[in-house]
């Protein structure tokens, strides 16, 4: 896990760089909060992986480790036969359409996107 976190620590700190020396030298508020945003998503990973994720034992956090300690690892299970991405993807596109349209049409995309997740959690039981 140190080295994920390493990794999203830095680019936190280099958004947050970035952000502050495109304000200084644009002075243009939207780049700068879009910026600031990414440094704050990239926190919130950080912050999950130091909280959630601290005992996780990954062999490339071994400063010995080698590329065949890795074999045989479980890393997930993947539905490839199932119709829910596709489903998630239409609902996820149409509350982002039904915040500009109409807020209705956005608060059903969301009912919609929860069902589809509750039902990606039980397929995958």
């Amino acid at each position: 896990m140190t080295i994920g976190l390493r990794l999203f620590i830095s680019s936190m700190i280099f958004a947050i760089t970035i952000a502050v020396a495109y304000w200084h030298f644009s002075g243009e508020i939207a780049g700068t909060v879009l910026l600031g945003f990414m440094a704050a998503a990239l926190s919130v990973v950080a912050g999950y992986m130091i909280f959630a994720e601290r005992d996780a034992d990954l062999w490339g956090d071994d400063k010995d480790a080698d590329i065949s300690d890795a074999a045989g690892e479980a890393l997930d299970v993947y539905t490839t036969r199932s119709p829910l991405p596709f489903w998630a993807a239409l609902a996820l596109g149409n509350g982002a359409l039904g915040l500009i349209v109409s807020p209705s049409f956005a608060v059903l995309a969301l009912i919609a996107t929860l069902g589809l997740g509750a039902a990606f959690i039980l397929e995958n039981r």
